[in-house]
């Protein structure tokens, strides 16, 4: 039985997103399977979909695998493969997280909106969460 997915679940499985190797083909089932092969615990393509972040994740790299993104495939010696594959798993990362950010801003108005409609303060927004 697949497992409940926690935030560090996602993040591990969004790393595994960051770091596809280019000339390896995407689909749900190796998804499963790497994260099966690199955390070992079993999950199922119906809960890693449900996951809005991995969900936009898979898509980026979908789309960057059927070269509907720029795939710069960048001409480099043996020796600097590594480095080339590490700088390209950042670049996708930042890429990753600009999109993320860029989500939780609008958020972020939306509810700064409906804060002012409903007359709620910054203050009342601000205030601490009571650990009681």
């Amino acid at each position: 039985m697949a497992r409940h997915l926690t935030d560090n679940d996602i993040n591990n499985i969004v790393e595994i997103l960051d770091s596809w190797p280019t000339e390896s083909k995407l689909s749900w089932d190796r998804l499963v399977d790497a994260v099966a092969s690199e955390y070992r615990y079993s999950t199922t393509r119906q809960t890693l979909q449900k996951q809005v972040r991995i969900k936009k994740a898979f898509d980026e790299v979908k789309k960057l695998l059927s070269g509907n993104l720029s795939n710069k495939k960048k001409s480099v010696p043996p020796s600097l493969k590594i480095a080339a594959d590490r700088l390209e798993k950042k670049e996708r990362e930042i890429a990753r997280l600009k999109s993320e950010n860029q989500a939780l801003l609008e958020q972020f108005q939306v509810w700064l909106y409906n804060a002012n409609k409903h007359e709620i303060t910054i203050e009342q927004l601000s205030e601490p969460i009571s650990r009681s």
